[in-house]
């Protein structure tokens, strides 16, 4: 975590505004600000343009340049309508939520359940990330997601908020593997985001839109272990401020535990993520680079 308390203060104290506008305006207008928001960032933030543009043009050769340039405006929008989105949405109650979310797929989760072995929740920074984990934990029981803490740490209480709600944990995902294995064993639903770049040392060379991607193999390797199954949910806006939640069929990583597999598996993780992505390449998070080595 980087140490700039006045970098820091300074970010919280021009946030505040924006979340106060938030909780004024109605949950629908929330989205329309925020894409607002990353339609500015898009206008200032020439480096995560030429990022952005970079990466769709090596994973998408066969579209022409006007097309990937509206992408990238497209994708910035939809980030910041997801950041808005996320906030806005812990105004909602379990039943408005529910309410909210149209669901394709749940019995592929409750399928995964019956294995008796726990489940790794497997999904992606695509669409709205944020909204699956409260779903399951109204829908099927609390959740515990894994994910780094926040650069600012006046920010850590807004992001617990989020990511607790209605029962679901935490894990910081430094030194927290042991911590993993023990809420499989437990049969519980561990919550994991496979799509970003991980540290050389920490990851494994494996291919994501045709280019070696560093990748954490601890999903296959959880899953080699334990013998949990994984299911891929992905959260998406609908219109009038409703969600769709899709849950994908088990995967199931099989007796091998050696490095090919641990490759081979974590390489049909990111398949399904991929699939996914194609379908609306926007939603996903083309501003980081995340074939960079």
């Amino acid at each position: 975590m980087k140490r700039a308390p006045v970098q820091h203060a300074v970010e919280y104290a021009l946030f505040l505004p924006f979340a106060a506008a938030l909780r004024a305006l109605p949950h629908g207008a929330s989205r329309r600000l925020g894409a607002a928001l990353g339609a500015v960032a898009h206008a200032v933030d020439r480096r995560r343009r030429r990022i952005a543009l970079d990466n769709l043009r090596q994973a998408f050769p066969e579209r022409d340049a006007a097309e990937l340039e509206r992408w990238v405006g497209d994708c910035f929008r939809h980030f910041g309508a997801a950041f808005a989105d996320a906030l806005s949405a812990l105004r909602f109650d379990r039943v408005e939520l529910c309410q909210r979310v149209t669901v394709v797929g749940l019995e592929h989760l409750i399928a995964a359940e019956a294995s008796g072995r726990g489940v790794i929740l497997l999904s992606a920074h695509f669409g709205n990330w944020e909204i699956a984990p409260p779903f399951v934990a109204l829908a099927r029981g609390p959740i515990v997601t894994v994910g780094r803490a926040v650069d600012n740490p006046r920010f850590e209480p807004l992001l617990t908020e989020l990511r607790t709600r209605f029962g679901n944990r935490m894990l910081d995902k430094r030194g927290s593997v042991r911590d993993m294995f023990r809420v499989l064993r437990e049969r519980g639903r561990l919550g994991l985001l496979i799509d970003q770049r991980v540290r050389a040392a920490e990851g494994i060379d494996v291919p994501f839109f045709g280019r070696p991607a560093l990748t954490s193999p601890i999903v296959a390797r959880l899953a080699q272990k334990t013998g949990a199954p994984v299911v891929a949910v992905f959260g998406q806006h609908l219109p009038r401020g409703r969600y769709r939640v899709e849950f994908a069929p088990p995967l199931t990583a099989g007796a091998g535990d050696d490095e090919a597999a641990t490759l081979a598996f974590t390489r049909r993780c990111l398949e399904v993520c991929e699939t996914v992505i194609r379908r609306d390449p926007p939603q996903w998070l083309w501003l980081h680079n995340r074939w960079k080595h």
